[in-house]
């Protein structure tokens, strides 16, 4: 009987110590007012997330508020040094809040694998992208399960600000509108009315140019038009071959003819 009663003891001490060893809590834990103390963790599992904390304690749970982008922090206290009182988490998200369909969130600031002694350390963490918190009265609160590389934490309240999921997803929308942005930009360029001036411009100029040299420009509107008369003078001057086609100013053509005839003549008194 006293062998029995040693094991007994024994077995006990064995697990208190396993209990007292292996301890860290996420503040503000759900279900808890206050800061959470050693007997508050639980043991998140797969088929528990949360532990055996009461999932209804959503409302009346303190909360921590998510930004727009996500972000939130919490507090990681660990009752014992070492690997056992590990404050590094890992975090995944119930978005109905009713603890039944976690999905991965992220770490964005995670707290130490094995702190030399007790402590307590913030640690931020993100919802996952596109998240819209609907569960609680509230219409706004999240469940954010915890897990310390120990195996021990719980759950956490998430608040999600107004427009917080909304914000979220503007912003992906926003990327993608800059980039039709370009686009449109692209066939701005492509068509834009400032591109055909310029054109014409230099169009105009290459007339000139022409003009200038064989006075082959065949005009099209006033620019045009005023760059063959140019070439038509210039042939009148014996300076081009007075192949222009000209569509404009006939004034300056009939100078030109009016140059050449006063040559003739010149030639006829000699």
């Amino acid at each position: 009987m006293l062998f029995k009663s040693i094991l007994l003891s024994s077995a006990i001490l064995a697990f208190s110590a396993v209990e007292v060893a292996a301890h860290a809590a996420i503040n503000p834990a759900l279900g808890v007012q206050g800061t959470a103390v050693r007997n508050d963790v639980e043991r998140p599992s797969n088929n528990k997330p949360c532990g055996n904390a009461d999932l209804t304690a959503i409302d009346t749970s303190t909360a921590v508020t998510a930004d727009a982008s996500g972000s939130f922090t919490v507090d990681v206290e660990n009752f014992n040094g070492g690997k056992d009182g590990s404050r590094q988490v890992t975090m995944q998200v119930d978005a109905a809040g009713t603890g039944a369909n976690f999905v991965a969130g992220q770490v964005t600031a995670n707290g130490q694998a094995a702190p030399a002694a007790t402590g307590t350390e913030q640690v931020t963490a993100s919802l996952p992208a596109g998240t819209t918190c609907t569960g609680g009265a509230s219409g706004n609160l999240c469940l954010a399960s915890f897990k310390t590389a120990a195996g021990f934490g719980n759950c956490v309240v998430v608040q999600q600000g107004a427009g917080g999921g909304a914000a979220a997803g503007a912003a992906n929308n926003g990327n993608a509108a800059t980039g039709n942005t370009g686009t449109a930009a692209g066939n701005t360029n492509g068509k834009g009315t400032a591109n055909a001036k310029n054109n014409g411009q230099n169009a105009a100029t290459g007339n000139t140019g022409a003009a200038t040299g064989n006075a082959n420009g065949k005009g099209k509107g006033q620019n045009n038009a005023q760059n063959a008369a140019a070439g038509n003078t210039g042939a009148a001057t014996g300076q081009g071959n007075t192949n222009g086609k000209n569509n404009g100013n006939g004034k300056n053509n009939r100078r030109a003819a009016g140059t050449r005839l006063a040559r003739y003549v010149v030639v006829d008194r000699d």
